[in-house]
Formats: C-alpha cells, sequence, structure tokens
C-alpha cells in the first residue's frame, strides 16, 4: 500500500479497490490520471484540475455497476469508501467518478448520456459549489435541462421546466430545489457532518486537527 494511504488511515482493502487507479511522481506523491490533466496531492499541497474529462474508478464495465459515486476530486472518493466500507455488501459495483475542480458541460453531457437509471450517489463538497454541482448533476442524470446562476441581488436562480427559481446561497441544495419545484430527482448527496468535503475529515482524523 502506498505509504500516504497507510499514513491518511485508509484501509487496506479501500486501498487495493483503488491501487489500478493512481499512480506515483518521482517525489513519492499521489498523481490521479484525468486524461487531460492531473489530481496531484502530497502532505503539503493538493492540486485538483479543471478538466473536460473525468477519473474514473472501481468497476469501469459501467452496465455491471450498480452504484455510482460522484465528486469533485480522486481523494474524496477514496476517503468516501474507506468510511463507508464497513457499511457496504462489497465493492465490485461501485462506479466512482470525479469531475476535478469544476463542472463542464462535457461532464455533463456524458452523464447525460450513461448514467440514466444508475443508482446515483453526489458526494460532492459541502459548501455552496458542491450544493450548485448535486443539482446540476441531479438533472443530467435525468435528462432534464437547467440553467443555475447568481442572480444581480445576489440569489441562487434556477431556471427549470420553464420556471425560475430563487434561493438565498446558504438556503439552496438540492433538497430545497425539490421541495419548491415539487420534483423528485431519486438521487442521494452524501456530505461530511463537520467537514467540507469526506477528504478533509479523513485528513483531520488522521492528522488529529479537529
Amino acid at each position: 500500500m502506498h505509504p500516504f494511504l497507510t499514513r491518511l488511515g485508509i484501509r487496506p482493502e479501500v486501498a487495493e479497490c483503488f491501487r489500478p487507479f493512481y499512480s506515483s511522481d518521482d517525489a513519492a506523491n499521489l498523481i490521479f490520471d484525468y486524461g487531460d490533466g492531473q489530481e496531484h496531492y502530497g502532505f503539503a499541497f493538493h492540486h485538483i484540475p479543471v478538466s473536460d474529462n473525468f477519473w474514473m474508478a472501481g468497476n469501469l464495465e459501467l452496465p455491471q455497476a450498480r452504484r455510482v459515486i460522484l465528486c469533485a476530486s480522486a481523494l474524496d472518493a477514496v476517503s468516501w469508501l474507506n468510511k463507508k466500507a464497513a457499511s457496504l455488501s462489497g465493492m465490485d459495483n461501485l462506479f466512482f467518478l470525479s469531475l476535478g475542480a469544476a463542472v463542464r458541460q462535457s461532464h455533463l453531457r456524458w452523464i447525460n448520456k450513461n448514467l440514466i437509471g444508475k443508482s446515483c450517489t453526489l458526494a460532492f463538497g459541502n459548501d455552496l459549489l458542491g450544493r450548485i454541482a448535486d443539482v446540476k448533476v441531479a438533472a443530467a442524470i435525468k435528462r432534464l435541462p437547467l440553467q443555475v446562476y447568481l442572480n444581480g441581488n445576489g440569489q441562487m436562480t434556477v431556471r427549470f421546466r420553464t420556471r425560475t427559481f430563487c434561493f438565498s446561497p446558504d438556503a439552496f441544495s438540492l433538497h430545497a430545489f425539490e421541495k419548491a419545484t415539487g420534483y423528485r430527482f431519486g438521487t442521494y448527496t452524501d456530505k461530511p457532518k463537520y467537514h467540507l468535503t469526506f477528504f478533509d475529515e479523513l485528513q483531520a482524523e488522521a492528522f488529529n486537527t479537529f
């Protein structure tokens, strides 16, 4: 197992699950490949790319994957599985997608084409950008167009099904959007209770920085 993963407290079975999907640089820092960019992690830095592609891991035979985990970094995916592994019946049917530092139209087009009917968990960050990602990706899974933007009054505005909905940034979430529209996307969001991301939570536990 990579020594960084050991230091972070990653379970051996979780490290083994992800072993084919990362590499190391000459200084033994972790690299996760997105095709047009790399997520790069060392104990002094964590660079997440803005990419038009994905980092993918797990069961890459998508028709066989029963559950898809979508997040904003590869290390969020590793951290999510490390937290959930004990409660899962197995890891063989999990498919992980990291979109990187921004949700791009290329991501939404791929999701729209490939994830319809899949059981999806959205594990984006516990902040406004993460909640915007939740709404955009949930709509793409259902092949429903929408627009999300911050209007001139500082409100989150969503145009959906010929209607416009406005929210304060603090109150905006997929759950709030579902309540306002009456539409249920059937997509589960999962966020750490006390931290911005699952990787932040993992690091806090590993380095005792609560």
